[in-house]
């Protein structure tokens, strides 16, 4: 939690949730009208966000959570295997399993039960016996972020799913959308600006900015792909994202004046806001926001960048 690169990323998260730093929130409010009521959209979108959030960490740590399970389970069931075999040829005495402990049913806490006691009495000699702990904790603690979430850990918790195909379909289906749903947002926020500016023509340019987007993209296909991913995760999205946002904050609080904007909001909405947004927007944001960046890039400076990679000669 102290780490700056926690706070950097639950910020990005936040800028990609609602859209912020792209330009496609501002270039979709440019076709509202004069007189809508952008303060009540603000606070539905937001709280639409936040339960949305809500719903989503639960639904993915209830997988995560199925899924260590099952390897758990996986994992005992092959360690008292083993166990058995060891009191058959004599390396662990019968005696000291306890007689309530029945290892064709054998639950958690009896196997951790066995295992504290041969690890006790056989302490010098277990090691060579190449027993696990087993333990669900280490299992959730190896859960993997970014694309290893989605194309990895999901995928392999889905194939113990009752009927996994249909799951494992649409998951897929849900993420296509996504990515579809995420993108209609961040090419209309290059798109208008430069319509409204140069006054070309909207189907041409959309159709060069898609075309320019999946030639960019294919370098995410190729077998170093997930090199790239990171590197444009890291590096290229959330530093930059948090730059664009403080400046858009100078901008409108300080450039165009805060008074200005409160009252362009007032004669917009019909009423004053509240004086939470004007000290937010003119001092608590810009300040948190310059903290993070400033936090950022000392951490930066500190741990130079990098990124685990596979080297085939070590891993034949």
């Amino acid at each position: 939690m102290l780490e700056p690169k926690v706070w950097r990323e639950a910020a990005a998260q936040v800028f990609f949730a609602l859209g912020l730093g792209f330009g496609g929130v501002i270039a979709f409010s440019s076709y509202n009208k004069r007189d809508n009521n952008c303060h009540f959209d603000a606070v539905l979108v937001s709280f639409i966000n936040f339960f949305t959030s809500i719903l989503a960490t639960l639904v993915v740590f209830a997988v995560l959570g199925f899924k260590a399970n099952v390897i758990n389970e996986k994992c005992i069931a092959e360690n008292s295997e083993m166990i058995i075999k060891l009191v058959k040829m004599g390396n662990i005495s019968q005696d000291i399993i306890p007689h309530h402990i029945n290892f064709s049913a054998i639950t958690a806490e009896d196997y951790d039960l066995i295992y504290d006691i041969i690890q006790k009495v056989k302490e010098e000699e277990f090691p060579a016996l190449h027993l696990n702990a087993c333990q669900i904790e280490d299992e959730l603690n190896k859960a993997v972020q970014g694309t290893g979430l989605a194309f990895i850990a999901f995928t392999e918790a889905m194939t113990h799913f009752p009927a996994s195909p249909f799951w494992s379909v649409m998951f897929f289906l849900m993420l296509v959308n996504l990515g579809l749903g995420s993108m209609f947002g961040t090419i209309e926020g290059i798109i208008t600006p430069v319509v409204d500016t140069f006054k070309v023509r909207k189907e041409i340019l959309t159709v060069i900015c898609c075309l320019l987007a999946f030639c960019i993209g294919l370098i995410f296909v190729q077998r170093s792909g997930n090199y790239f991913v990171t590197m444009f995760d890291d590096y290229s999205a959330t530093l930059p994202l948090l730059i664009v946002v403080i400046l858009e904050n100078i901008a409108v609080s300080f450039v165009y004046g805060i008074d200005k904007f409160m009252e362009d909001l007032k004669d917009m909405l019909g009423f004053t806001p509240n004086r939470y947004y004007y000290y937010m927007w003119k001092y608590i944001s810009p300040l948190m926001l310059l903290s993070l960046l400033i936090a950022s890039i000392v951490n930066m400076g500190l741990s130079p960048p990098g990124y685990n990679a596979w080297m085939e000669d070590k891993h034949l």
